[in-house]
């Protein structure tokens, strides 16, 4: 399991529980028939992690629907046990993540407990302590409920792979079984459907009760220097297809989340709406479609090992976590109102422009890391970026037919190589506009350099005067 550095992790409990619940969503744009048994390991981990955390929070109901969740997968995985099926190997990094969240949070709430605040439950219960139990409840099982459907995703598309090929009268590869992955298909698909039932009835007017603290004045500057430097940190070690992909994903919520504060900051008046508008507001736009295409590209050539830094890990969810709660509000997007009330709105648009200045050195070093000959991906994924790039099939160096059907981790092939440097180009030319944009508007630019006094004399009292008598103006001329 990817464990990040909790000593440094200062997330809340209500944090961690949201973005476990953002992890789940992340994991359904990734549900290949590769990672099925990897997802299947995984799976009991974020059962028995949503377990605690949801037998750790107060519940005068005693409703039994997590137990019964927990009864099928403990079930589950006494089968995979005696039938040795999936085997031993990797998980998946993003259920691990979420286990690893969940698993952080019911030690929070654990640790009060035996720091002398023991729930009694004959005693009378504060109600917005209930309705806050009671959001988090509902949201942890949005959580187990949208990774139960990435589990079965990827087991339906394994299980038609594994029809396929059984219909072709071919034999399996070693390790794989039809009839047990189809089994595990129905028991988890049983888990989905309890999961739904309980989070159809509340979703989303559970999350109202959800307790929000203050936002610390400081914590954004310091989450985004921390992420800066560990961004590059990781990126001069090893390079992985991973590693990569985390760190465009973060620079591009980092641009959302400048064009959302920034809007606000405008349109109440505290920066020039016209330049937002006009100037700023397009170049994010761009930025954020340009990191978004390096994304997109990244992702099918993933290798089997899909590992991310732990260091690098820990400060991407402390960016995630400064971000959205500003940006955030439950299920979806704050208001310009909220923002207004939780953040020094001025400060913290300085604060992610600030940010977006070392975009252009970030998107040089990853330009850097993919021309590493040591950086390697998945043939399939290179496969389909390269002939989406117009490159026709047979001319893909560094490629064969074997490492295509086998899905080989290979060295990137040039064509690809080339595909991802031109994003990168792109990624530094709009990076470039948008640092420029934002910083000529002189609200933010009075924060990002501060007016210092002046050494010496000005560059008027410096001039020479003139002995001569000023000429008048001839004619024609205009001064």
């Amino acid at each position: 399991m990817t464990i990040p550095d909790v000593d440094n992790d200062q997330r809340s409990v209500g944090e961690l529980i949201l973005d476990a619940d953002i992890t789940s969503r992340d994991a359904l744009w990734d549900s290949g028939k590769d990672l099925a048994k990897a997802r299947v390991r995984s799976w009991g981990e974020v059962v028995e992690a949503a377990a605690d955390l949801w037998s750790a929070m107060p519940d005068r109901l005693g409703d039994p629907t997590m137990s019964r969740i927990r009864t099928l997968s403990d079930g589950l995985q006494r089968t995979q046990r005696r039938t040795q099926w999936p085997g031993a190997g990797d998980g998946d990094p993003h259920l691990e993540s979420v286990a690893t969240s969940l698993g952080r949070a019911a030690e929070l709430v654990s640790a009060v407990d035996r720091g002398g605040a023991s729930r009694n439950l004959s005693a009378p219960m504060p109600i917005d302590v209930l309705h806050d139990a009671e959001a988090a409840r509902t949201r942890l099982m949005h959580v187990v409920y949208v990774c139960a459907h990435s589990v079965g995703t990827s087991l339906d598309r394994h299980v038609e792979e594994l029809r396929g090929t059984l219909d072709q009268r071919k034999s399996l590869d070693r390790g794989d079984s039809f009839t047990r992955a189809q089994a595990a298909r129905q028991r988890i698909g049983a888990v989905e459907r309890i999961a739904g039932a309980y989070v159809g009835s509340r979703w989303p007017q559970a999350l109202t009760g959800e307790h929000r603290g203050p936002v610390e004045a400081a914590r954004l500057e310091r989450a985004l220097a921390r992420w800066d430097v560990q961004a590059h940190r990781t990126l001069a070690g090893p390079p992985t297809a991973a590693n990569v992909l985390r760190i465009v994903q973060v620079q591009r919520e980092i641009t959302s989340a400048a064009d959302v504060v920034g809007s606000v900051a405008a349109r109440r008046g505290l920066t020039d709406l016209e330049q937002h508008h006009f100037r700023t507001r397009p170049a994010l736009a761009s930025l954020q479609q340009v990191w978004g295409r390096v994304a997109a590209d990244l992702q099918p050539m993933l290798v089997r090992q899909r590992r991310v830094d732990p260091a690098l890990l820990g400060a991407a969810n402390e960016v995630h976590a400064a971000l959205r709660e500003i940006t955030h509000e439950g299920a979806g997007y704050a208001t310009p109102d909220d923002v207004i009330a939780r953040v020094d709105v001025l400060g913290a648009t300085a604060s992610l422009h600030r940010a977006l200045a070392s975009t252009v050195d970030l998107a040089h070093v990853v330009g850097d890391v993919v021309a590493d000959p040591a950086f390697t991906v998945s043939a399939r994924g290179a496969q389909a970026l390269v002939t989406a790039g117009g490159v026709p099939v047979g001319n893909h160096h560094g490629m064969s037919l074997a490492d295509v059907h086998h899905n080989r981790d290979i060295p990137i092939p040039q064509p690809a190589r080339v595909v991802l440097a031109a994003d990168l180009d792109q990624v530094i030319r709009v990076a470039v506009a948008a640092d420029s944009a934002g910083a000529t508007r002189p609200e933010i630019r009075a924060q990002l350099d501060p007016p210092t006094a002046p050494s010496g004399r000005l560059h008027q009292d410096r001039a020479l005067a003139s002995t001569r008598p000023a000429a008048a103006p001839g004619f024609g001329c205009e001064r």
